[in-house]
């Protein structure tokens, strides 16, 4: 074989060898593109209905945090993570389950590029585009009038108090069972002591200052990010009897008031708990909040709003968690001054006739900033009959009601918060029962 054969045969082994390792490193990176777990954009509602079930059995709990998908292919299991969303708005970001199915649709898995509707884009929910531009004559797949363009509906606790939301809006939603999640912005992950927000007025109580007290038996660990640079961690348990670590944080409240509490979750370190347990002492009384710190790393989580006089405010939290052996982060607690001027929201939810003539109806309804006090509730005898008050100041959820005659019978609720501020009545008849 000649010396020019010999170069030349090299030359195509060298030049099948590049082209093999170019197409090996484009195999690797497309796998990784594909390994992402793909978002977007959703117009996302809040999901309400305390007390009632789940599509996978869960009874919801006031201020909740799970979401709800159209379609019965991505519910998890009661209290189970088998199927997670990361939901995004502006810069709060949370990990949240899937324990129901819907809104509008149950068949819709709009997130898979093989989706049931195929005609329509993937990441579009079938709600969105019958809203829009008249999909399915604008009906969901039982036949209603779509009303909203929501392909997601998010539990209070998340809504309100992790997101911050006030009201229905476009957020980004993450599938983290299709790939791997990328987190929160970089931002959100890294913060500097001057990205982590106060605003005019808050009262901040640090790990490292005036009214915060702390007990160990164990150390304390300490780690280089968080308010002032710093902040102090230990490892959580779940059995009480082997607690060890507990913190206070008593601010200096300048009037009484509504605050929203929030508590900062800093981003360095091990690996957070999913179910840090915060106590919050408030006009005498004391309510518990599970917070998912590895969720909202890198910012302030909200842990409720309250009412609270001049000493009555604390926040405590101790090594004891809903999980084994995660890091527990203690760091700085904000309290907000809240002036609550929207009124609350609730409806009939349920209207049933009863073996004996009776109408069993149930109600439920929310308010974003002081809570529902009260309800009030009204019936009218169709087609014809003026509204008229049944039930005034209740804070009962159900009532039987006992026709004076036969015929159909309308129902309609409206909430009162604790502020005084009264949802006003829906013109249409929220639930009617024949009777005959």
């Amino acid at each position: 074989m000649s010396t020019w054969s010999r170069v030349f045969i090299v030359a195509i082994i060298m030049l099948f060898d590049i082209t093999t390792v170019t197409r090996t490193h484009a195999r690797a990176e497309q796998q990784q593109m594909d390994s992402t777990a793909p978002t977007f954009t959703v117009f996302a509602t809040r999901q309400g209905l305390v007390g009632h079930r789940t599509a996978n059995g869960h009874i919801i709990q006031p201020r909740d945090r799970f979401v709800a998908l159209p379609s019965w292919k991505a519910l998890a299991s009661r209290g189970g993570n088998e199927f997670q969303v990361r939901v995004t708005y502006g810069d709060r970001s949370v990990v949240l389950p899937v324990w129901d199915v819907g809104p509008w649709n149950t068949n819709d898995d709009y997130w898979s590029p093989e989706r049931r509707y195929s005609d329509l884009p993937q990441g579009k929910p079938m709600a969105q585009a019958a809203y829009e531009e008249g999909y399915n004559g604008g009906r969901d797949e039982f036949g209603r009038r779509v009303r909203s363009p929501n392909g997601l509906d998010i539990a209070d606790g998340a809504f309100w108090d992790d997101l911050g939301m006030r009201g229905s809006g476009w957020v980004e939603v993450t599938f983290l069972w299709l790939g791997e999640d990328t987190g929160a912005p970089v931002a959100e992950q890294n913060p500097t002591e001057e990205q982590i927000a106060i605003e005019p007025g808050a009262k901040i109580t640090d790990d490292i200052g005036e009214g915060y007290s702390a007990e160990a038996a164990v150390i304390w660990y300490e780690q280089p990010c968080g308010m002032n640079g710093r902040h102090t961690w230990t490892y959580g348990t779940d059995d009480p009897a082997l607690s060890e670590n507990r913190a206070q944080w008593k601010p200096r409240l300048t009037e009484a008031g509504l605050y929203e509490v929030f508590a900062y979750v800093p981003a360095c370190g091990e690996m957070a708990t999913t179910a840090a347990r915060y106590n919050i002492t408030h006009d005498g009384a004391t309510t518990e909040v599970t917070l998912n710190q590895r969720a909202v790393t890198g910012s302030w989580a909200s842990l409720g709003v309250y009412h609270a006089g001049h000493d009555q405010a604390m926040v405590e939290l101790s090594d004891v968690t809903g999980d084994q052996g995660a890091a527990v982060r203690f760091d700085a607690i904000k309290w907000v001054l809240r002036t609550d001027t929207t009124p609350p929201d609730a409806r009939i939810v349920e209207a049933q006739k009863q073996d004996d003539g009776s109408i069993l109806v149930r109600w439920n309804g929310g308010d974003d900033i002081s809570g529902v006090a009260s309800y009030d509730v009204q019936t009218r005898k169709l087609p014809d009959g003026e509204w008229s008050d049944w039930l005034i100041g209740t804070t009962a959820l159900e009532m039987l009601f006992v026709p004076p005659e036969a015929g159909s019978h309308a129902f309609r609720v409206r909430a009162i918060d604790w502020t005084g501020n009264a949802q006003p009545w829906r013109e249409e008849d929220e639930a009617v029962v024949y009777i005959e």
